[in-house]
């Protein structure tokens, strides 16, 4: 006898290759989307998809780089003026005129063993600007060779000046110094600058910055007195006159000028400190170059 045969259900057939269909494509999709975020461009010519790359770190900031030079500011209402120096330097006022010099081997005019810059009001309250200019010259040295005149503008103001050289003991050899003077409200004014003639390169910048940044701030309220004291065997300090301005107290006169309240008060027949009247005339006992 013939055995009988089995016969496929043709719906189970077409369930499966569904099912298996289903399965590839979604095996496909899977496959595609883990490839894009790979970066795999699938083998396709002329793909321009970039490839994922880590942030660059930024390049440290190179160390030891200078810092601005640090500067001073140096303002006096009393003398009418201000400008900036470098913190480094030091500085030395004598009544009527501040010295500068990056030591202190440069605060004595005098005595100049330093490079130095100072500025100032004549004693004789000189206001022709010629005639103090050429004093301000024979003071530095009695012989020197003159390199060159010009005008130049500082604090907005025009100034005459002269550029000189002369023999300086202090600085064995031959020292380089530039003077200007002007006269502003009456009042004269007055610039040095020396510095040895093989150091000039070095401190010119430097004083030319400071004379950049000089500024007249008002009318100078701290003036020469005109009398002269008599000749004596021992010379006695000369005073120098202050007029009391709007605000000021006495115990703020004596610590611009480094006196004693006391001692100030004493001087001016003062006897109670708490008034002043403005526009006083104040005698500070304190030597005035």
């Amino acid at each position: 006898m013939f055995e009988r045969k089995r016969r496929v259900n043709p719906n189970l057939v077409s369930f499966g290759a569904a099912t298996l269909l289903l399965v590839f494509t979604f095996a496909l999709i899977g496959f595609v989307a883990l490839s894009v975020l790979m970066g795999n461009n699938f083998g396709v010519e002329g793909s321009n998809r970039p490839t994922p790359r880590l942030a660059e770190t930024p390049a440290d900031v190179v160390a030891g780089t200078p810092a601005p030079l640090g500067l001073n500011t140096y303002r006096d209402t009393a003398l009418g003026f201000e400008f900036q120096y470098p913190k480094a330097w030091q500085k030395k006022q004598y009544g009527l005129e501040i010295i500068l010099s990056p030591s202190g081997a440069g605060l004595d005019p005098e005595n100049l063993q330093d490079a130095a810059i100072w500025f100032g009001i004549p004693a004789d309250n000189t206001t022709n600007t010629g005639e103090l200019l050429l004093r301000l010259q024979g003071g530095l040295s009695p012989e020197y060779q003159t390199l060159g005149r010009e005008t130049m503008v500082i604090g907005e103001q025009p100034w005459q000046s002269a550029q000189i050289r002369f023999e300086h003991d202090q600085f064995n050899g031959p020292a380089t110094a530039t003077i200007a003077t002007t006269s502003r409200d009456n009042v004269g004014y007055y610039v040095v600058a020396v510095a040895p003639s093989d150091l000039l390169n070095t401190m010119d910048s430097q004083f030319q910055a400071i004379l950049n940044s000089f500024r007249f701030t008002s009318e100078a309220v701290l003036r020469p007195t005109d009398a002269t004291p008599p000749p004596t065997p021992t010379p006695t300090p000369t005073p120098v006159i202050y007029i009391v301005q709007s605000g000021d107290t006495l115990g703020k006169i004596a610590a611009e000028f480094g006196v004693d309240i006391d001692t100030l008060a004493a001087r001016n027949g003062i006897e109670d400190p708490r008034y002043l009247r403005t526009g006083a005339k104040l005698v500070i006992p304190r030597k005035r170059r």
